[in-house]
């Protein structure tokens, strides 16, 4: 059974689809932000698929799936005003993104659309009731916890010898052998650059990351004292050098990795100076060993300290036509890029 006329599929974005993106305003009782850098991650989007809610030349809404061999992740999910949910409420356009896209997943999970995928999932904020609405709508069901994790410094200094490495080969073997092993771990995304490598006088690997960058404009920050930030961050000593609301450059970490827990802080100080950055939000399963060894001694800043950690949940609507392994107790591997 096809789409509704009113929805389209496409493997390449229109410009519509990244207006849509640029003024969507994502969140609801946690953070708030826009991004002001869509065109650029779209282009960056690893074996895209739009499908689009079009009428009268206008994109109303847009689901972009990242197909990553056999699960499909939901990279974005944006509507405009008028078919957002509300809560409980229902409206007669929210009827019709129910259904219709109820029907695109039956049909993309029959092969209607190519291989057929094994999963779908996502990464929700438990307080964002749009996000909410979608897993509950669609049978999604929650696989894991991730951390968000701020890192700041004001005047980030230079700790340790850090390398900028754009050839994937260099650092390849290494980001295998400690992350290859993880649920969600797709080389699509992981195989480029830039990494930033810790070596020792000898050239042993002490540390190493990926770090993508992203820019958002923040309408209200996550945590309890996250509508107050916005509005108290030109009085507040030190905050203001490092967040700017409006135009908000950070930078996200994955593949973190060093080898003695103690070290983390220097390591990632050492990058956001190398850098000229102040600020990194690292999106972490709660079980990652290295997260865990180093999350008790280490500095995270002074963001860390007035809104702590976040927690987002991983997501999973998985194909009722094929028999489904058991979840693996293994971390999740998680993706900078995903989340900005």
């Amino acid at each position: 059974m096809g789409l509704n006329s009113l929805f389209k599929l496409r493997e390449q974005a229109t410009k519509e689809i990244v207006t849509l993106l640029d003024t969507a305003v994502l969140g609801t009782n946690g953070a708030h932000y826009k991004h002001l850098d869509s065109k650029e991650k779209i282009e960056q989007a690893d074996s895209p698929l739009f499908l689009t809610l079009e009428r009268n030349e206008s994109t109303l809404g847009n689901v972009t799936f990242c197909r990553r061999e056999r699960l499909w992740y939901v990279r974005y999910f944006a509507f405009s005003p008028l078919l957002q949910s509300t809560g409980k409420s229902k409206s007669k356009g929210h009827g019709l993104l129910k259904r219709e896209l109820t029907q695109f997943f039956t049909s993309a999970f029959e092969g209607e659309y190519g291989e057929a995928p094994h999963a779908l999932y996502a990464y929700i904020d438990p307080e964002n009731e749009k996000s909410l609405w979608m897993s509950e709508n669609f049978g999604f069901e929650k696989s894991a916890e991730i951390t968000t994790q701020t890192f700041s410094r004001i005047n980030p200094k230079v700790k340790v010898s850090v390398q900028k490495v754009e050839a994937w080969r260099e650092v390849k073997e290494f980001v295998r052998a400690h992350f290859g092993n993880q649920t969600h771990y797709f080389e699509a995304q992981v195989n480029q650059g830039p990494y930033y490598v810790w070596r020792s006088e000898d050239k042993d690997i002490l540390g190493f990351a990926k770090i993508s960058t992203a820019k958002w404009e923040i309408k209200r920050f996550p945590g309890r004292l996250g509508g107050f930030l916005v509005k108290a961050m030109p009085f507040i000593p030190g905050l203001s050098k490092i967040l700017k609301p409006k135009n908000h450059v950070f930078l996200a970490p994955e593949a973190v990795f060093v080898k003695d827990p103690s070290q983390m802080g220097v390591f990632l100080e050492s990058i956001l100076n190398l850098e000229q950055q102040k600020l990194m939000i690292w999106w972490v399963d709660k079980r990652d060993p290295n997260y865990v060894a180093s999350q008790n001694c280490t500095n995270w800043g002074i963001l860390n300290r007035f809104i702590g950690t976040i927690t987002a949940n991983l997501v999973v609507k998985r194909n009722p036509n094929m028999t489904q392994k058991t979840d693996s107790t293994n971390s999740v591997y998680t993706s900078g890029f995903d989340f900005i």
